[in-house]
């Protein structure tokens, strides 16, 4: 039997932080080859609230605090629209969007699950394409726990697929992902980010000691799929999921309408990147 699933992600957020407030958690048993957290909306969180929560983490995952503060400073200058555009992070393809908000929703997930932030790379920031989606993982975090004994790294590997409906097919595509045989391959490019600024260049210097095999025999390499589609999903997982891979988790989330929860949260978020001085 693999490990519970507050082994491997601890227990479901609690309030305040949003996650609790909007999604209700089912930690379905767990099985030789199912391990399954079912989200389902709680009807008490507004549509509002949670698009206006939305939007700012798209903001805050595609925008670098440099840039933020460059719309600010030619926010009043004429020709700022034109300037804007020149420096547009955010993508306005669809498939795009949604692959993008699914891993920011996984990645916030993960972080309030711990409840505390992960050592990780906001490679959005760094797309040089905004409209097309990143190779590489979904998402890739850190966290570094130090003991009197030891200092000791676990990595959260992640796989985030939205589906307007659920299918086989999806569910068995994040399986296979997140096989036990499956080892990051973006943990060079973080410990290479990290290692730009002399802020995070200590915590370059302790991933840059550990080999990612190592992690894994000690069942630190941890991973999360994560699959946002609509109310049927909880039933589309219960009847497909299947791994043999024993610290594999797969959270679902379903909501009534989550594709009109990201189209307003983007239409928000470009609604205030028109008017920056109030991020």
């Amino acid at each position: 039997m693999g490990k519970t699933h507050q082994e491997l992600l601890g227990d479901h957020p609690c309030l305040p932080n949003q996650f609790g407030k909007w999604l209700v958690c089912n930690d379905v048993a767990r099985t030789a080859t199912k391990c399954h957290r079912s989200l389902t909306a709680n009807d008490s969180t507004s549509a509002d609230e949670m698009i206006d929560w939305l939007a700012s983490k798209l903001i805050h995952h595609h925008y670098s605090d440099y840039r933020l503060r460059k719309l600010k400073e030619k926010f009043s200058q004429l020709g700022f629209p034109k300037y804007a555009e020149q420096h547009r992070k955010l993508p306005r393809v669809d498939k795009v969007k949604k692959g993008n908000a699914t891993e920011i929703l996984l990645t916030e997930y993960v972080e309030g699950c711990l409840n505390k932030p992960l050592v990780k790379a906001f490679k959005l920031k760094y797309n040089p394409n905004v409209d097309q989606a990143i190779k590489g993982d979904d998402t890739l975090m850190v966290e570094i726990i130090r003991t009197s004994d030891e200092e000791k790294v676990k990595i959260y590997l992640g796989e985030a697929k939205f589906r307007k409906k659920p299918s086989k097919n999806v569910v068995e595509t994040i399986c296979l992902s997140l096989g036990k045989e499956k080892f990051p391959i973006s943990y060079s490019f973080l410990v290479e980010e990290l290692a730009k600024d002399a802020s995070t260049e200590e915590l370059a210097d302790i991933l840059d000691n550990h080999f990612i095999d190592e992690i894994k025999g000690k069942g630190d390499l941890i991973y999360t799929g994560f699959l946002l589609s609509n109310s049927e999903t909880h039933d589309v997982v219960e009847k497909h999921l299947g791994s043999d891979n024993p610290t594999f988790i797969l959270v679902s989330v379903g909501l009534e309408n989550p594709e009109d929860l990201i189209n307003k949260a983007f239409e928000k978020a470009e609604e205030l990147l028109s008017k920056p001085l109030a991020l």
